[in-house]
This record gives C-alpha cells, sequence and structure tokens, in this order.
C-alpha cells in the first residue's frame, strides 16, 4: 500500500528541516526525533512521544522543543485553521507539559512550517491565533533557513 502524499511530504520536510538544524547548530546538546515517556504526567493516556527537534545544555535548567509541520496553509480551507492549530498545539503542549511538571525545566517552544502562506491576511491570522488562541510562536522555514 502507497504512502499517503501528505505523509510523504510532511517526512521530507522534517528531514530536511532536521538536516539543517544538524548541520547549522549553534549550541546546545540537539537531539533529533527525541523520544520521551510521559510517565507521572496527569491528563494524558498517551504512554510516548517523539519530539522532532530536542536541544538542551547538560548544566542549564531549560530546554527547547521544536515541532515540524510541514503544512500548505494556503490548501486548508478556512474553517479548519483554527481546528490544526489548536492538534498542532495539543501535541507540542504534551511535550511541554513533560518538561514543565516532570522534569522541572523551563521550556522555549515553536512550530516551523515550511512557508508562510501566500495571502498577506491568512499569515497574519495564523501568527495571531497561534500565539494568542495556543502559545506558541509560528515560524517560516524559508525565512529561517541558512
Amino acid at each position: 500500500m502507497a504512502e499517503p502524499e501528505q505523509l510523504r511530504r510532511g517526512k521530507e520536510f522534517q528531514k530536511i528541516v532536521q538536516s539543517d538544524f544538524s548541520t547549522n547548530s549553534k549550541g546546545g546538546i540537539l537531539t533529533i526525533e527525541q523520544h520521551i515517556s510521559f510517565d507521572g504526567l496527569k491528563e494524558t493516556k498517551q504512554t510516548r512521544g517523539r519530539m522532532d527537534i530536542f536541544i538542551h545544555e547538560d548544566t542549564e535548567d531549560f530546554v527547547t522543543i521544536i515541532e515540524i509541520k510541514a503544512t500548505d496553509w494556503d490548501r486548508i480551507k478556512e474553517k479548519n485553521i483554527t481546528r490544526n492549530l489548536y492538534r498542532h498545539s495539543k501535541q507540542l503542549f504534551k511535550y511541554i507539559d513533560k518538561y514543565l511538571e516532570i522534569d522541572d525545566k523551563s521550556v522555549c517552544h515553536a512550530v516551523i512550517y515550511p512557508a508562510p502562506p501566500l495571502k498577506e491576511d491568512l499569515r497574519e491570522l495564523i501568527e495571531k491565533r497561534a500565539i494568542e488562541n495556543y502559545s506558541f510562536p509560528v515560524y517560516w522555514y524559508t525565512e529561517i533557513k541558512s
């Protein structure tokens, strides 16, 4: 059975971003696809997870968690924008909660999408809803890649 196009595209984008971070990381200990356990974390039925990019310092009390999503916002119906942002935040905040509640760390976090939508007002809507409704910053890979 062939892999769905959306999944294949997502994996390809994830590999590109992870490779770029691996090559251009300036500090910290970078882990690609960090597997974690949610043991002891309340309010989740999930027992394990896999973060796309995890950065930490051995001597510091903070970590950075970055999720990579290959969402093409120009193809998403406007009525589904909030639902997609909610799903992305739900996944991201499981990881954040683990490090805040279990490991007592401060967490820096973000989601990286491939490129901003072509419509400027759609970009503003996504960035505003992500930060105001779901408390995560959005970065556009085409604007941050080295």
